[in-house]
């Protein structure tokens, strides 16, 4: 009986220090954060960034949606994912250190944007920043889009429609069995 509630107790523990991570998503262009009006971003035909800030003790890293059509982005707030379970299997290859400058666009894929210190291999910019002993500011520079299945990019200054984005973390790599929805974000940017 001790050990039944120890183990609760344990239990317990460990899953409020779980959910107490810190997690935070950021675009910024010119320098400076955008902030949302109405829940949109109002971005500049311009190169843009995407901060995330995480515990990487708690997160291996974020998977992301981007597509120009709200298929995903329109999912509801608190509407599970559909094909949560098989997002690990649908993402695309990416470059480490983001070398192209680039968001992958795909309506049915995902890109896995993760940072790994102890293989140095992760899918941000090179300058990772920590900010204290578990928690770093990875950030992504995007100077272009991409289209995996036709293998053409697009520079931001030619974007004409709004770029649906849809972050989502989950329970690390190593801890799934299920995979968990721990945190989402979405965000339509517009560009004038």
């Amino acid at each position: 009986m001790k050990t039944t509630i120890s183990l609760l107790l344990f239990a317990l523990v460990a899953s409020t220090a779980f959910s107490q991570a810190k997690v935070g998503l950021k675009i910024i262009q010119n320098g400076a954060a955008v902030t949302p009006v109405n829940g949109e971003y109002e971005l500049k035909k311009a190169p843009f960034a995407v901060e995330f800030t995480f515990d990487v003790n708690a997160y291996d890293g974020l998977f992301v949606n981007a597509d120009f059509t709200d298929a995903v982005y329109k999912t509801a707030d608190k509407a599970s994912l559909p094909d949560l379970q098989d997002i690990p299997y649908k993402v695309v290859k990416e470059e480490n250190f983001n070398t192209n400058k680039q968001i992958a666009v795909a309506a049915d894929n995902w890109s896995f944007w993760y940072y790994n210190k102890a293989t140095n291999e992760y899918r941000f910019d090179r300058d990772i920043k920590t900010v204290d002993a578990n928690t770093v500011t990875a950030t992504r520079t995007i100077e272009q889009v991409y289209f995996p299945v036709k293998e053409k990019t697009l520079k931001i200054a030619e974007l004409t429609e709004p770029l649906y984005l849809f972050f989502l973390v989950t329970n690390p790599y190593n801890q799934r069995g299920v995979v968990r929805e721990l945190y989402r974000q979405k965000m339509k940017l517009n560009f004038k």
